[in-house]
């Protein structure tokens, strides 16, 4: 049987390393697109709906399986190939800010899923929210929020 032998300094770099894993781990997995599971599938991105949908539209809708993309380690749905096209020629101009998570989560140092049908588009971007306090409190002060969010997510490392 091995002789453990307790010791303070032993406990404290055992803790720090534990630390160190889990803000890397949470940080790696944070800075990433939000990937939500949709019918037994795994890795869609904004839960299946299309992005390009809130800028024609002005409304959440869920995209095909017909018409699909990678980007950022996630799989885009749309409606048409026209859309996917769209998406694909600028991705940035339409991927929900902050991976998609909430942005109201974000400003507050968190990281919480959006729930793509609470929504706003701010200044030709694109920000989900968990709830719809959420959008409730971007709308009394949606630049201060975004900055407060920026804040966080720049902490935050990115693994793809």
């Amino acid at each position: 049987m091995p002789n453990f032998v307790f010791s303070r300094r032993r406990l404290m770099t055992s803790l720090a390393s534990a630390a160190v894993l889990a803000a890397t781990t949470r940080a790696a997995f944070a800075k990433s697109i939000n990937r939500f599971s949709l019918e037994g599938g795994t890795g869609f991105a904004l839960k299946g709906y299309y992005t390009t949908a809130y800028f024609k539209t002005n409304a959440a809708v869920d995209g095909t399986d017909g018409n699909t993309m990678t980007w950022k380690g996630a799989i885009w749905r749309f409606v048409t190939p026209q859309d996917a096209a769209l998406f694909e020629a600028n991705p940035e101009a339409y991927a929900p800010q902050f991976g998609g998570y909430c942005t109201r989560a974000m400003s507050l140092g968190k990281e919480v899923p959006g729930d793509p049908e609470v929504w706003r588009i701010h200044n030709g971007k694109l920000y989900v929210f968990y709830a719809k306090v959420g959008g409730r409190h971007f709308d009394k002060g949606a630049d201060a929020m975004i900055e407060l969010a920026q804040k966080h997510w720049e902490t935050l490392s990115f693994t793809q």
